[in-house]
């Protein structure tokens, strides 16, 4: 294993060079969020965001998109009816495929989808898809472990789950995942040809033939619901704001993890572990960056 550092994520931070624009920095599709998980939307999207994507769309039902515009306009809606289940009908997902084709965009659905999950994912990961790289998190990952998530994954994906998620994925108990954290984020990234990110303290994160990598930044903070999606947006967005300069999904995974829990370090200074929330590690972030740029 090794770890990561500081130097490393300053040199894998995609260049923001004067002459660009959004067109220069990519863009995201977060399909996220339903009537009852409403605010995983708006934490990926504006971790999408603050990750440096050119441009952010979010997928979601109508109730969503109000509270997601509310808080960061700078997102695009792609308004979508409503299934019985209170998430993304499924009609609406092929047609969101296909206004998405030779856009070369990066895909992150998962968050606050809720049992729909498999439905949408198995429409938007079919055959011919045109997906840059995708980012599949929470309700993602449990279509995925259940089955119900059948499609074939894009080349380029990165699984995020937490140890719960990776017991499901593959078979196992969160005991034994725990045991051999190492073993278990080898096991993803082959089983699922993936770049596994295996959440937690000390988060690892490897892909197939690559070395394990260590996350040391991070705190109890983030022991919280939310934590994961803004994670899950940063990813995303620097996925997106990379791939052009040829960023990897591994080295986009490597970045995010360590600038979330380097963020959530600054934070607890600020709000303790007990008080702070996810949504509080934006202002951290921007300051963290901003150093590095310097």
């Amino acid at each position: 294993m090794q770890d990561i550092t500081r130097e490393m994520v300053r040199g894998l931070l995609p260049e923001r060079r004067a002459e660009t624009n959004k067109g220069s920095f990519g863009s995201v599709l977060a399909v996220a969020g339903s009537m009852a998980y409403r605010g995983a939307a708006s934490l990926c999207v504006e971790g999408a965001l603050r990750g440096g994507a050119g441009l952010v769309y979010l997928a979601s039902v109508e109730p969503v998109l109000q509270l997601v515009l509310a808080r960061t306009p700078e997102c695009c809606a792609c308004g979508c009816r409503t299934d019985a289940g209170g998430g993304i009908h499924p009609q609406d997902t092929a047609a969101l495929r296909a206004w998405f084709t030779d856009k070369n965009t990066v895909l992150l659905a998962g968050p606050g989808l809720g049992e729909s999950a498999g439905n949408i994912c198995n429409v938007l990961l079919g055959k011919r898809q045109p997906w840059a790289a995708a980012v599949l998190d929470a309700d993602a990952l449990n279509a995925l472990a259940a089955g119900t998530l059948r499609a074939a994954l894009p080349e380029h994906t990165i699984l995020t789950p937490h140890p719960g998620e990776a017991a499901r994925l593959l078979d196992t108990t969160v005991q034994e995942i725990q045991a051999d954290r190492e073993g278990a984020v080898r096991q993803l990234a082959e089983e699922y040809n993936c770049v596994a990110v295996l959440k937690g303290n000390g988060t690892l994160i490897t892909a197939p033939g690559e070395p394990v990598w260590r996350n040391t930044t991070g705190n109890a903070g983030l022991a919280r619901g939310g934590s994961g999606d803004i994670l899950a947006g940063i990813m995303a967005g620097l996925l997106a704001s990379g791939w052009q300069q040829g960023r990897s999904a591994l080295q986009a995974a490597v970045s995010a993890v360590w600038l979330h829990g380097a963020a959530a370090d600054r934070c607890v200074k600020r709000r303790s572990s007990t008080a702070m929330l996810p949504q509080d590690i934006f202002a951290d972030l921007g300051i963290l960056l901003a150093e590095m740029d310097a």
